[in-house]
């Protein structure tokens, strides 16, 4: 677990820095995910019967909404929300996230403290960073 976590603190700094280096952010993700991400665990979450495919790791705190698919592949950081009938799969969500109703990410890493505050997406092969109230508004950066 110690790797895993300096891990997602490289990940955070590369996905920090102004000039963002996609290929070594696509390969750190890949590198998570398919090499630290194994099995279920889940410290705790807020929320009535999700459904995770594993392997999936949530941090504490999480709150999931009604209808939810989850993995397989996936991190979701610590104190984060996902919305009603979303589906998320091969990614990595940051910490303090929230993410709204109907939307579904494949192969995409959410940063710390973005807000998704809309419905109604979809999206792959992504980065999506800061805080958004309609999709035009929200910063996208496909690898």
């Amino acid at each position: 677990m110690i790797i895993m976590k300096e891990l997602l603190q490289q990940l955070e700094i590369l996905l920090s820095e102004k000039e963002i280096d996609l290929a070594k952010i696509k390969q750190l993700k890949t590198k998570l995910l398919s090499d630290h991400i194994k099995g279920l665990k889940i410290d705790s979450y807020i929320g009535d019967y999700p459904t995770f495919m594993e392997p999936v790791i949530l941090g504490d705190k999480v709150k999931i909404g009604d209808d939810v698919l989850i993995g397989p592949n996936i991190y979701i950081g610590s104190n984060s929300t996902i919305g009603d009938y979303v589906e998320i799969s091969n990614s990595i969500v940051f910490d303090n996230v929230e993410i709204g109703d109907n939307i579904k990410l494949d192969n995409c890493i959410i940063t710390k403290k973005t807000k998704l505050n809309f419905s109604n997406f979809t999206d792959k092969n992504c980065i999506l960073k800061g805080s958004a109230d309609s999709i035009e508004d929200l910063n996208i950066i496909y690898f």
